[in-house]
């Protein structure tokens, strides 16, 4: 059951408990807040932008499946489209296709940073890019992913996320035309500005620009580092 969007406006922000701290300091025009993921994959599946949290930040996506949502993200990041994005999902196995074009020992090293969660002296979510295709393979992916996700590359830059919140989230929108169930992950700040790391923050920065999913960051101490599936470089 779906629950139903906070709406915060003016008079409800100044006639709210003192003690609710959260509303009190949000934007004053009013703002959608989702409380439940099955409500907020409706909002994507519509073609509206949703900022939520991830594991160390919060981030701004929508369906990777829909050039319109796409392009109004990378309007408000003001990011070219060459560039490409970074897409989550809910779980490895999902995306097992994806893998194809890797050896077993690279997909095996994939694999293991995904499904063994990071311990807590060293929080990093662990960001891939896949190649979509290489030389002398017959599989060719690259067909299946929209070019205003990969941008100017080959390959794609996917994360299985470890939140539970955006876990359940990805996992409402797959669907015939997101088969992988693919949310596009970017930070949510406007440029130049810090990521946000709460809910007051990221209503601070986007206001009516976007919708939100109510929720905490799971406390990662840096942000998703980012891997060539292929080499097992650090690019970021």
């Amino acid at each position: 059951m779906n629950l139903p969007a906070t709406t915060l406006n003016n008079s409800e922000s100044k006639n709210s408990d003192s003690n609710n701290s959260n509303q009190s300091n949000l934007a004053t025009s009013a703002v959608n807040i989702g409380q439940n993921p099955l409500q907020a994959s409706t909002w994507l599946q519509q073609g509206r932008v949703l900022a939520y949290p991830t594991e160390s930040v919060w981030g701004i996506g929508c369906d990777a499946y829909n050039a319109a949502a796409v392009q109004q993200i990378l309007a408000i990041k003001q990011r070219p489209i060459e560039k490409g994005l970074i897409v989550i999902t809910d779980s490895a196995q999902r995306i097992e296709a994806l893998l194809v074009n890797l050896s077993p020992s690279k997909r095996r090293m994939v694999l293991d940073s995904w499904n063994n969660p990071p311990a807590e002296s060293h929080k990093q979510a662990q960001t891939w890019l896949l190649p979509l295709k290489v030389p002398n393979s017959q599989a060719d992916m690259a067909g299946q992913i929209p070019k205003w996700i990969t941008g100017q590359y080959d390959s794609l830059a996917v994360r299985v996320i470890n939140h539970p919140l955006i876990q359940n989230l990805c996992q409402a929108m797959v669907s015939e035309t997101n088969p992988y169930g693919f949310i596009v992950s970017t930070s949510c700040n406007p440029t130049g500005q810090p990521p946000a790391t709460s809910l007051t923050k990221a209503v601070a920065y986007f206001g009516q620009q976007v919708d939100y999913l109510q929720g905490s960051t799971l406390g990662y101490t840096l942000p998703s580092q980012i891997k060539d599936a292929l080499t097992g470089g650090i690019i970021r």
